[in-house]
């Protein structure tokens, strides 16, 4: 295969270099951030453009056959005129000639673009720069009046088309120097009659404008806007056939409307320019495209490549369908625009660039876009329905608990999320603010079906609640589509109550709270699974021995046991029961039971507490309660109880 290296030098790595450069100075801090705009509503009824032609810029000659196959009809070079006439009337023709030859074998229209300088035709304020623009617009002029006549046998019978210089409204292509539309009129003035004398059926294609995005009053970068309408007042209009534009994607899909975008660096910026041409009276004219495309992040193909800047961020099927989109609408909404030139079809394959070189993200060769392209060069559908690029939605999000006890927990959040277009869901998070106002984010795995449709799971641990007063936690999920657009998609936000309570039924303002909290902190009683207390449920014979046993703080004895029937060793309470029967503080029934599920009685809760105390029994003649009369069986424990202050 032969290589053609027309694009080693600077010449073409200026293209590059203007993107970096407009990238950080147009949209200055805006690195990683997205367009959210949406596309413009599409006219009823619109006309189509089926002729709209199909192009690429290329790298390598030998791959012209496979553009040609894949249904497209232009490739597009750069001959740089420093190459081409290194001393004033000395031509060396092996680059169009390469060129050239190669188009014409593979039976395939191309286009040339002329820049650089020689050094001997140089403005004088930029000698050593060789995108300076000439001193003498006439040496440029004579130079493409023998370029044209010399590839016009050469090409014969395909078509030629010559685009004059790249991007001169930014500094970077025009010598370090300020961009200078009227000065670049007067290039137009000269190359253009001596184009069309050697070859008049050859195309003149002037502009070449990269989408600054706004007008600035900052020198050495003229808006694209402004350098259009400057050239047209400037007298440019009778000096080329065709508008050509550098209508670049960035980060925003190929409907982004141009009227709304922020930043506005988007594919449909060429309408702007088309409204420019009309009103100056140049409607008949085309614009063509001559450079357009979405870069893919190496990342998504599995490349340690670093990401080269903040607009290398598709995948490659993204890639593929951002282009086909915008092959779409420009035939369905632009019958003005002639030709579009993706860039860049096999600058992955040019081995004059590095693993890691920027031009090769932008590259479609062997990747879903040369198929999508394909497919769309040979059956263009006959209209287009603008794809509405959707936020993710976030359809249910369901919680473990929404409140927990002051002892905290492990709060388990379920997020169901879908995104089905061509930015899938990329991650779920959720921000939570603790009761300080701090904040968190945690992050969510994809617990079951997939990033378009599916659930995402967490767990946090909410902290214990050591204050006097409840605590609230707000849980605010929400879902990240891919880049781009990196929309996000907020769901309703949570609140979770951590209690100052042990349980969930004994509030801090119930009645017998600090008691319960007193006994529950040195592990005399116990809750159920469900942090609930129960406080008004009764307690069991079996239950309150095991209460008495741990409040005095006895060691487990449970010698001469069982001492009843109905409480075997393998009873749960055996060991509290038989330890507070050796303590002596309870007795069974004449029958050897012991009846531990039975509910204790008031009067049973005073004997054992006096008995376990050891306090003297008190026997008033008065008796403290009327249906507590002297001589009962529990007469002197209860009195003696509330002696104590205990009932």
């Amino acid at each position: 295969m032969f290589i053609y290296r027309g694009f080693k030098g600077a010449g073409r790595r200026t293209v590059y270099g203007s993107l970096v450069i407009l990238a950080l100075l147009v949209v200055g801090g805006l690195s990683g951030s997205v367009s959210t705009s949406g596309a413009q509503a599409a006219p009823a009824n619109p006309p189509l453009t089926p002729n709209l032609q199909y192009g690429f810029t290329m790298a390598l000659l030998g791959n012209n056959s496979v553009v040609r196959s894949m249904g497209f009809q232009w490739v597009s070079y750069t001959v740089g005129w420093d190459t081409a006439e290194p001393t004033q009337g000395n031509y060396n023709w092996g680059d169009p000639d390469n060129i050239a030859n190669a188009a014409r074998n593979a039976n395939i229209n191309v286009l040339i673009r002329v820049s650089r300088t020689p050094q001997w035709a140089r403005d004088a304020r930029c000698t050593g720069n060789p995108t300076c623009p000439p001193a003498d617009p006439r040496a440029f002029g004579d130079f493409m009046g023998a370029l044209a006549a010399h590839v016009r046998p050469l090409i014969a019978p395909q078509r030629v088309a010559y685009e004059i210089w790249n991007e001169p409204n930014v500094d970077n292509e025009w010598g370090g120097l300020c961009p200078e539309p009227e000065r670049y009129t007067d290039m137009l003035r000269a190359v253009y009659p001596r184009v069309k004398s050697a070859d008049p059926g050859a195309s003149v294609i002037a502009g070449s404008v990269t989408t600054v995005g706004q007008r600035r009053a900052t020198v050495c970068f003229v808006d694209d806007i402004d350098y259009i309408e400057r050239m047209y007042a400037a007298g440019a209009r009778p000096y080329f056939d065709i508008l050509s534009d550098h209508p670049y994607g960035f980060v925003s899909t190929p409907e982004t409307d141009p009227t709304t975008a922020s930043p506005p660096l988007v594919f449909r910026r060429a309408e702007r320019h088309r409204q420019i041409m009309e009103q100056y009276g140049d409607a008949a004219k085309q614009i063509w495209a001559t450079e357009m495309g979405w870069a893919i992040d190496p990342a998504t193909e599995g490349s340690s490549c670093q990401r080269p800047d903040w607009y290398f961020i598709f995948s490659p099927q993204q890639q593929a369908n951002y282009l086909v989109r915008a092959y779409q609408w420009a035939r369905s909404y632009w019958p003005w625009m002639g030709a579009m030139f993706t860039f860049n079809f096999d600058f992955n394959e040019a081995p004059w660039y590095d693993p890691c070189h920027p031009f090769r993200f932008w590259s479609i060769k062997g990747r879903p876009a040369q198929t999508a392209l394909a497919n769309q060069a040979h059956n263009p559908p006959p209209t287009y329905t603008p794809v509405v690029e959707a936020p993710p939605v976030i359809s249910a999000v369901r919680y473990s608990a929404l409140s927990f006890t002051r002892a905290g927990g492990t709060l388990t959040i379920d997020v169901d999320a879908s995104d089905t277009d061509d930015t899938p869901v990329d991650s779920v998070q959720a921000n939570v603010q603790y009761p300080d106002g701090t904040t968190q984010v945690i992050t969510f795995a994809l617990a079951s079906g997939t990033n378009r449709s599916g659930t995402w799971r967490t767990s946090f641990v909410v902290p214990a609640n050591g204050s006097s007063a409840d605590e609230t936690y707000t849980i605010s999920p929400f879902a990240i589509e891919a880049q781009p657009l990196r929309r996000v998609t907020n769901a309703v936000p949570q609140a979770i109550t951590v209690s100052a309570s042990r349980f969930t039924d004994v509030p801090t303002d119930f009645w017998a709270y600090s008691f319960i909290d007193y006994l529950a902190t040195r592990g005399v009683i116990s809750g159920y699974s469900d942090n609930t207390f129960r406080p008004n449920n009764n307690a069991t014979r079996a239950q309150f021995s095991k209460m008495i046993v741990l409040a005095e703080g006895w060691p487990i004895d449970t010698s001469g046991g069982p001492h009843f029937t109905d409480v075997p060793s393998t009873n749960a309470f055996y060991d509290f029961i038989e330890t507070a029967v050796n303590r002596g503080v309870i007795s069974g029934y004449a029958d050897r039971t012991f009846r531990p599920n039975n509910n204790i009685t008031r009067g049973q809760i005073s004997k054992i507490i006096v008995l376990a105390e050891g306090w003297p029994i008190q026997n008033p003649q008065t008796p403290t309660f009327t249906d507590v009369a002297p001589g009962s069986p529990f007469y002197g424990f209860v009195e003696t109880a509330v002696s104590r202050g205990i009932v």
